[in-house]
C-alpha cells in the first residue's frame, strides 16, 4: 500500500508540474480576461505571451482527470471547464464534458448538472457519429446519467417523462438492433456446433 501511495503522489506531482504555468493563469484573474470566444486566438495568444502550448492544455486534461479519480470533483470539474474553453479538439472536448458532469453529480450540485446534462444532450442530438448506433449509445448512457439529476433535482421527475419520451424511438431501435446481433450470433453459434460436432 506504500507503494502504491509513493506512485501516485509522483503521478501527481508530475501532473501539478505538467500543467502549472495554465494553472496559474487560469488562477490569475487579469491574465483569464485576456480570453475571448476564438479558441483560436487563445491558443496563439497563450503560446506568445505565456509560452503554454498544446502540451500544458492536455497537461490541464490529465490533471482534471486524476483529480476526479482522487475524489477531488470540485477540482476536477473546475479545469475541465477550463479545458474545454480552451480545446480544439471536439472528441476530448465532449469527453470532458462528461467528466464535468459526472463530478458535478457527485457533487450533488443539480442545476449545474441539469445545465451540463441540456449542453451533452445538445451535442448529442447535432453531432454526426461514426454510426448511428454510436449516437444511439451516447443517449443511453444521457439517459443513464440523467437518471441521478431527474431524481434528485426540484423540477426533475417532469423532466425525466420528457427526455425519456424523446428518446423512445432511438431506444426501440437500439433494442431492434440488440436483437438482430443476438439472433445473427445465436444462428452462428449453433451453425459452429454443428460443425464442430
Amino acid at each position: 500500500m506504500v507503494d502504491r501511495r509513493v506512485e501516485v503522489v509522483a503521478r501527481l506531482k508530475a501532473l501539478e508540474d505538467a500543467a502549472a504555468p495554465l494553472v496559474t493563469f487560469l488562477q490569475n484573474a487579469n491574465a483569464v480576461q485576456e480570453l475571448r470566444a476564438d479558441k483560436q486566438y487563445n491558443l496563439q495568444m497563450l503560446n506568445d505571451r505565456y509560452q503554454i502550448g498544446p502540451d500544458q492544455i492536455e497537461a490541464l486534461y490529465q490533471y482534471a482527470k486524476f483529480q476526479f479519480e482522487c475524489g477531488n470533483y470540485s477540482g476536477a470539474a473546475d479545469y475541465l471547464y477550463q479545458y474545454r474553453a480552451l480545446c480544439t479538439n471536439k472528441e476530448r472536448s465532449l469527453s470532458a464534458l462528461w467528466g464535468k458532469l459526472a463530478a458535478e453529480i457527485l457533487m450533488q450540485n443539480w442545476d449545474i448538472a441539469l445545465e451540463e446534462l441540456n449542453r451533452l444532450k445538445e451535442i448529442i442530438d447535432s453531432k454526426s457519429f461514426s454510426s448511428p448506433l454510436n449516437q444511439v449509445q451516447s443517449r443511453i448512457w444521457l439517459m443513464h446519467w440523467s437518471l441521478f439529476i431527474f431524481f434528485n433535482h426540484d423540477n426533475g421527475r417532469t423532466q425525466i417523462i420528457d427526455l425519456f419520451n424523446q428518446d423512445k424511438e432511438e431506444v426501440d431501435e437500439l433494442c431492434r438492433t440488440l436483437e438482430e446481433k443476438e439472433d445473427s450470433s445465436c444462428i452462428a453459434s449453433d451453425q459452429f456446433s454443428c460443425i464442430t460436432i
